[in-house]
């Protein structure tokens, strides 16, 4: 009897024991490969972000999209960007191989999630629709791409897996600009208004060669105007700017030469408080500086950003807007003034550290993914 009882536990112990490494072994797999597949969806991820984000600025006219004479948005050369930048670049790899196929799509994005889904094209964008590009990449064995292998999970029947990933980036007109990316002058957005046609989103052509009434600079008909930006010592409310030392209230000259040179690490956003500190004084030396980086100098201000205020009086004012203006060259004479022209070209007047909405004055977002 004895006997008969220790086979019948051997025989118990061995079912036990091979129950049990079947259940090793599958908590093994679950350990491996969903470890696997988390991988190679983080690295799908990645993939479809940077994709999204190399076609996203083609939707704007640029010399890099060979797009310069588009309509914005480009709909048709940002999709081909993205499409071609996930199968062709190198480090697009997932699990060590090249996606071969991305579903690329374009249309216009809420900022604010509702809807939380692309509105494509043909639609009419409200204030906070973007125009987006959103990337799908996908691993399994409906596609090229190929599945997810497996390596222990087939002992649970288990042959191979997928996974999936979406990204939209979006390109917006600057709601905030952060450090490095606005220059010290504030200007009137009743000059402003003079200069910039609101219904094209474009800066006002001249139509002669004649100089702006009460300046002396020649016009090239048929290009934005040239007009001089005078402090409101020298000029009335329309005509007028002001050094703008932005959160700071600092009032030296080094200083704001520092904040021409883009070593500024304010933020400043539209309707913020307590807004952008106006300075008083003219600070003539600051117009020689302007003129040295200028299309007249090394061309490294030639193109900037400068916040919009209803008014240019001396102390902190809300920031309406923010436009890019061309710097063309400044004169620090009796009546000292920087002549610039209104741009919108995208090459030139992308914001550094700009994001969130605003109202166009020509200047944009860098492209940011928003899902």
């Amino acid at each position: 009897m004895h006997g008969k009882n220790k086979a019948r536990q051997r025989g118990s112990v061995a079912v036990i024991t091979a129950v049990s490494l079947a259940a090793l072994l599958g908590f093994a797999a679950l350990a491996i490969d969903i470890g696997n597949l988390l991988v190679a969806r983080n690295e799908l991820q990645n993939a479809a972000d940077a994709a999204a984000l190399a076609g996203a600025p083609c939707l704007f006219q640029r010399t890099q999209c060979s797009n310069t004479t588009a309509t914005a948005p480009d709909w048709i050369t940002a999709t081909q960007k993205a499409s071609s930048f996930a199968t062709a670049t190198i480090s697009n790899k997932v699990q060590g191989a090249a996606i071969k196929v991305a579903q690329v799509a374009s249309g216009y994005w809420n900022v604010t999630g509702t809807p939380g889904t692309l509105e494509a094209v043909p639609f009419t964008p409200g204030a906070n629709d973007l125009p987006a590009i959103r990337v799908t990449m996908t691993k399994s064995t409906a596609n090229a791409n190929g599945s997810i292998p497996v390596y222990l999970a087939s002992v649970l029947g288990v042959s191979s897996l997928s996974a999936a990933a979406t990204a939209t980036a979006a390109v917006s007109r600057p709601g905030y600009v952060g450090p490095g990316g606005l220059f010290p002058v504030a200007i009137s957005k009743c000059l402003y208004d003079n200069y910039w046609n609101a219904s094209t989103n474009s800066p006002k052509l001249a139509t002669s060669a004649a100089p702006i009434s009460g300046q002396t600079v020649n016009q090239t008909p048929n290009t934005p105007y040239a007009f001089q930006i005078s402090s409101s010592y020298q000029a009335n409310g329309c005509e007028a700017g002001q050094w703008t030392t932005l959160t700071s209230q600092q009032n030296d000259v080094p200083f704001v030469r520092g904040l021409i040179a883009g070593q500024n690490t304010d933020s400043l956003g539209i309707g913020s408080q307590p807004g952008t500190y106006i300075q008083p004084g003219e600070k003539n030396t600051l117009f020689t500086s302007i003129d040295n980086c200028s299309a007249n100098g090394d061309h490294s201000c030639e193109y900037e950003t400068v916040p919009v205020v209803n008014s240019v009086g001396t102390g902190y004012q809300p920031v309406v807007a923010f436009a890019c203006v061309r710097v063309l060259k400044a004169d620090n004479g009796s009546k000292p003034y920087i002549l610039v022209q209104m741009s919108n070209q995208p090459d030139k007047c992308q914001a550094l550290n700009s994001g969130g909405v605003g109202p166009n004055y020509g200047s944009i977002t860098p492209p940011r993914l928003v899902q």
